[in-house]
């Protein structure tokens, strides 16, 4: 049997907390796919506008009954019977599952059915393995010998988005070293991320910062308005644009009256989910995230594809992509001063800016280009089919 009448029998489940991940980040690659000849099968939780565009573009969909952020054990458990149902119906050669919930509770369904091959996507550890309450600490003890039976199966792969990750949970001994693949991300269309003003030599009169991310705390929100606050009272002319909302089902959200509080200031706009990230990409002159931790940022390597100067944190996710006074700047986690500095810098340099926005989209072009991506991840299947 050749390798493609192979590929046409293999059916292969993704697995994902929401459509909207698909459609985002992975639509390129589940079209990839298609084309290779493999029949492709979607899970994710139910939600009317993404699993639509999902269909459209011509993918098999199941729903999973899911809620991303219950800790409840009776739904988690009726969310594993779920994905049971589902994986005893279509019967996949293999499954491939994006986000911690997703790998966990897939696996096991995976051991239940009689699936040999799985891979793993961490796309973030999430509040289990880095909170630093009580209760996160009470669940890691619980959790970590389950993580250690289901990362350690025969015929499967975990895929990690940065190397700190993978190091963690390697020296947790949740998983073999052996069984561990690093691929940057999901990559990102370069030639739809581009720079569309090519010299560029200076900044808006009124600088333009842009904080692209849900409003969350974690994302380091505080910090900025905080580092903003210090240049505004120095009457340093620059605009906060926002481009997320509010997320109440994460426990570091900002709440309602919040954000309505922050965003009274006239030097604040805030947009709210943003379709069109390419538009508000190009006009606007600094990115900045100052993140506690990230997967990998898709939205810091979309905004140094387009050549944007970036100020971020010096964490696991966000270091990956901002190579220290060369493609950008790296403080310190929640040190607001540090924030304002380095947002000062860039104003004061700004040739200097530029610079670093035109050396990261090299970056960018050498490794986070959707092809290359989507090539090694290929790669993993074929290798996971080859195996007896």
């Amino acid at each position: 049997m050749n390798k493609n009448n192979l590929k046409r029998q293999t059916k292969i489940i993704l697995v994902a907390n929401s459509f909207w991940y698909f459609y985002n980040f992975r639509l390129t690659f589940l079209k990839d796919l298609k084309n290779e000849g493999y029949k492709v099968v979607l899970v994710a939780p139910f939600d009317n506008e993404y699993s639509n565009r999902i269909k459209k573009e011509g993918f098999l969909i199941n729903i999973w009954k899911l809620n991303r952020k219950s800790i409840n054990p009776f739904r988690e458990l009726l969310s594993i019977y779920f994905l049971l149902k589902i994986y005893s119906r279509e019967k996949p050669t293999f499954v491939h599952h994006f986000t911690i919930k997703a790998c966990l509770y897939g696996t096991i369904a995976a051991k239940f059915t009689n699936i040999k091959r799985v891979i793993n996507a961490v796309t973030g550890l999430g509040h289990i393995f880095l909170g630093k309450t009580y209760f996160s600490r009470i669940l890691r003890f619980v959790l970590l010998p389950v993580y250690k039976k289901i990362f350690k199966a025969k015929r499967s792969i975990t895929i990690f988005q940065n190397a700190d990750d993978q190091k963690m949970l390697i020296n947790l001994g949740l998983i073999n070293k052996e069984s561990t693949k690093l691929i940057k991300g999901s990559g990102v269309d370069t030639n739809y991320f581009k720079p569309i003003m090519k010299n560029k030599t200076c900044f808006h009169d009124t600088v333009k910062i842009l904080f692209p991310s849900r409003i969350i705390y974690e994302k380091g929100f505080r910090e900025l308005v905080e580092a903003l606050d210090i240049l505004w009272n120095k009457k340093v002319s620059l605009e906060l644009i926002i481009a997320g909302e509010i997320d109440l089902n994460n426990p570091s959200s900002l709440n309602r009256k919040e954000l309505v509080n922050i965003t009274a200031n006239p030097y604040i706009q805030c947009n709210g989910h943003v379709e069109n990230m390419k538009e508000l990409y190009s006009k606007v002159d600094i990115v900045v995230l100052p993140s506690w931790r990230e997967g990998l940022s898709r939205t810091l390597i979309e905004a140094a594809s387009m050549e944007l100067p970036i100020i971020t944190t010096d964490t696991p996710g966000c270091r990956d992509i901002v190579s220290h006074g060369i493609t950008g700047l790296l403080v310190p986690i929640n040190d607001p001063k540090a924030l304002s500095l380095a947002i000062q810098l860039f104003i004061r340099n700004q040739e200097l800016a530029i610079k670093f926005g035109k050396e990261a989209r090299k970056k960018v072009l050498d490794e986070f280009q959707v092809s290359i991506i989507n090539n090694e991840t290929l790669l993993q299947y074929r290798l996971l089919l080859s195996e007896n």
